[in-house]
């Protein structure tokens, strides 16, 4: 059986991606592993704007989204210590997966949004494409239904 000692949290600030770092904790407390959070940017203009109204660039949108994320630990991760923070540029995918095989990470923990049909042919989903081609086990967090 595998230690899990490094797990991977990506974070797109949804709700379902704060329900899977509440899975995330509890899995770094049981085996006492470091959690890394990730937040993919692909394109500063879908992420975030100004509060004057315009896009704002790449190094300002790195600095919010890491505010976000510090602000995600904070609140979800009940002080958990053993935890990083990454935020890079690129196909959220792709910084996942090179991420995961960087830091020979032994578990992802990531959620989807469960969409279906045309939605899900026009934007596919991030979480499959994780699975399909991770090096390591992938335990996905279907967003709960009320």
């Amino acid at each position: 059986m595998r230690d899990f000692k490094t797990i991977l949290c990506p974070v797109d600030f949804s709700e379902s991606s704060y329900e899977a770092l509440g899975y995330g904790l509890r899995f770094a407390r049981g085996a006492d592993a470091t959690l890394i959070l990730v937040h993919a940017l692909h394109n500063p203009s879908d992420e975030f704007f100004h509060p004057e109204g315009y896009v704002i660039g790449w190094d300002e949108a790195k600095a919010k989204a890491r505010k976000l994320l510090e602000e995600a630990r904070d609140k979800y991760l009940q002080g958990y210590a053993k935890t990083e923070l990454v935020v890079d540029i690129g196909d959220p995918r792709e910084l996942i997966l090179n991420l995961a095989r960087e830091r020979k990470v032994d578990m992802i923990i990531t959620a989807t949004h469960g969409r279906t049909g045309v939605l899900h042919l026009v934007m596919g989903s991030v979480a499959e494409k994780i699975i399909r081609h991770a090096p390591c086990p992938v335990f996905v967090v279907r967003q709960a239904t009320h």
